[in-house]
């Protein structure tokens, strides 16, 4: 008898989300999904009908797949289950296997069997299933039973006690302070430890030394370089003879060099951005252990960083910002139920399957050929990046078109709604937190959410200023909207001034919060807006800018206070990517850009 059996591996986010370095983010995020890879495989080869995800993505090892696994078996599910779980523990101990013959000399005598204990209670894979009776709805009835047995198992858990006793002292993981650490306590600047970017003063458990040794040194594109792209790449094209030589003496000093393999815009200066930051000159210098790192970082800034930003000019200032893009399909749930309830159920959820294959193909083609970004994990309907601000929002709309794109052909002819994408862009400082970005970025997508589904969010933190956060359907074309915000606040001819942004909004404030105007407010409201418009342009321009000209709209629809507040946000927000674009945007750095 056929049986329907869903497979889930974790834990997933708050593994992910413990990371310091690029390196934890991406390898965290490439770790789970090779389990549930093996898992998958293992269901393959045992004859099993791969549901989710989709055969040709399972035997892809380039491919993001996403945590949850669905399968059609004929007999023996409990076998077949126990089989994947086995799969995906011998994946995770090979993995580490080769991590720590890497990294042995870095770690204290006892890991290798601290190691197993912490990777065997670390690994969650929880399984259910459920018989599929022979009835044109047996499909779907069958995939329901199983996913609220596996929720209701989920919810229980087991708790074992350690077994292995660490050394007397040690410290617990930087990472997440749960576990143990591994790492010496002698350490020495430069060698392995600088290699993988493990500080003299860090702490990591196994999980964290797998995150961050399990790639190889400079594969990983750093943050700052990230956020920086746009300035480097139209610095390339001004001044080549400078960036020329900064890129030299990086090399001669044996800085990490970043392969740019299949991110064309890398090349540009593939060192650690945060070599442009006079801040970071001298931290950078102590953990290479350059003798006398103060002076010798400040020789390195005055005759090699400070010409080129020069001559780069004061209107072309690096912005050291970084998009953190988190993008989650719409009603996935309800179109996957519409269709299992067809007759041909598990093959139109197998159309699906392929469709979101082909959309994780796509992802990353978008994000790092086509825009200036590195995708850190695509599966399913999940996409979660880093991008340089200038082409964050055109290459959030190219995510939400490439998704609907592909499932649309998927659900023809099937009455399904096709799903959307919402997404969110978090805007954070290069040198902040991993987890601080990526908290901004899930933030934004869940305003994304809350905003109506199908919409683009961004939420910007600028250092010591308060959050601003902007949410606009697709349907409206917020990133034209942005785009023309940004040429309002950038024209040589009659410019907005921002401080008039800030008078309107506080203007706001002096409104009730909610409720419809009073008899007469809007028409108040209008005239003082259009008064402190008028007044930023006395004098200086043939005609006073109005409400109208800026986007402005006020109308008895929405109430007086959200309709300001919602502009400036708005033309706050845009401010963010006009300085990110300030200076940048001829059409030589365009060409020289993608």
């Amino acid at each position: 008898m056929k049986h329907v059996l869903v497979l889930k591996v974790g834990p997933v986010q708050g593994y992910i989300a413990q990371a310091r370095r690029t390196r934890d983010l991406w390898y965290g995020s490439q770790v789970l999904s090779n389990l549930a890879r093996e898992m998958a495989v293992s269901l393959l080869e045992s004859g099993a009908t791969l549901i989710f995800p989709h055969p040709d993505q399972a035997r892809d090892s380039r491919a993001g797949v996403a945590n949850k696994v669905v399968a059609l078996v004929e007999d023996a599910p409990e076998q077949a289950a126990r089989r994947a779980r086995e799969a995906a523990k011998s994946r995770l101990r090979a993995e580490w296997a080769r991590v720590f013959k890497a990294c042995q000399s870095l770690l204290i005598p006892d890991a290798e069997a601290l190691a197993a204990e912490q990777l065997d209670t670390f690994l969650e894979v929880h399984a259910a299933w459920a018989p599929v009776e022979d009835t044109p709805t047996g499909y779907a009835a069958a995939l329901v039973e199983a996913e609220r047995a596996l929720e209701s198992r989920r919810g229980l858990r087991e708790f074992a006690p350690w077994k292995q006793r660490p050394p007397e002292g040690t410290h617990k993981s930087s990472l997440d302070g749960a576990r143990p650490s591994l790492l010496r306590r002698e350490r020495q600047a430069g060698g392995p430890w600088r290699d993988f970017r493990i500080g003299l003063r860090e702490e990591l458990d196994a999980l964290g030394v797998l995150k961050r040794a399990g790639g190889q040194p400079g594969q990983f594109v750093p943050v700052p370089s990230i956020g920086l792209a746009a300035w480097l790449q139209a610095a390339e094209a001004r001044h080549p003879e400078l960036l020329a030589r900064l890129r030299a003496e990086c090399e001669a000093r044996g800085f990490q060099p970043v392969r740019g393999k299949r991110r064309p815009w890398v090349d540009a200066f593939p060192f650690d951005g945060q070599l442009l930051l006079p801040e970071r000159w001298q931290p950078y210098f102590e953990e290479y252990a350059v003798p006398e790192p103060r002076a010798a970082a400040a020789r390195f800034g005055r005759d090699y960083v400070e010409p080129l930003r020069k001559a780069m000019g004061l209107d072309a200032e690096p912005f050291p910002y970084v998009a953190c893009l988190v993008a989650d399909g719409d009603r996935m749930g309800r179109a996957l139920e519409a269709l299992a309830s067809r007759p041909d159920g598990h093959l139109a959820h197998q159309r699906v399957s392929q469709a979101l294959a082909d959309f994780t193909r796509k992802a990353r083609a978008l994000v790092e050929a086509q825009h200036r970004g590195v995708l850190v994990y695509a599966g399913g309907d999940d996409v979660l990046a880093f991008v340089t601000p200038m082409d964050a929002p055109a290459c959030a709309r190219a995510l939400a078109v490439a998704f609907r794109e592909s499932l649309e052909g998927a659900l023809v002819g099937t009455g399904a709604t096709v799903p959307t994408l919402s997404v969110g862009l978090g805007i954070g400082h290069v040198l902040e937190s991993l987890g601080e970005l990526l908290n901004l970025g899930r933030r934004a997508e869940r305003a994304a959410k809350q905003a109506g589904r199908d919409a683009l969010a961004i939420l910007v933190a600028k250092h010591a200023g308060r959050e601003r956060l902007w949410t606009a359907p697709w349907g409206s074309n917020p990133v034209g909207q942005l785009e023309t915000d940004v040429a309002l606040l950038t024209r040589d001819a009659q410019p907005l001034p921002l401080g008039k942004v800030h008078e309107v909004e506080a203007l706001a404030r002096r409104f009730p919060a909610d409720g419809a105007a009073a008899p007469g407010m809007m028409e108040l409201l209008r005239d003082e807006a259009r008064r402190i418009l008028a007044r930023a342009e006395a004098g200086r321009a043939p005609a006073p800018l109005t409400p109208e000209a800026v986007g402005l709209e006020l109308s008895s629809a929405m109430a007086p206070r959200e309709a300001l507040e919602r502009w400036a946000s708005r033309l706050l927000v845009a401010d963010t990517f006009a300085r990110a674009g300030r200076g940048l945007a001829s059409a030589q750095d365009k060409d020289g850009a993608r």
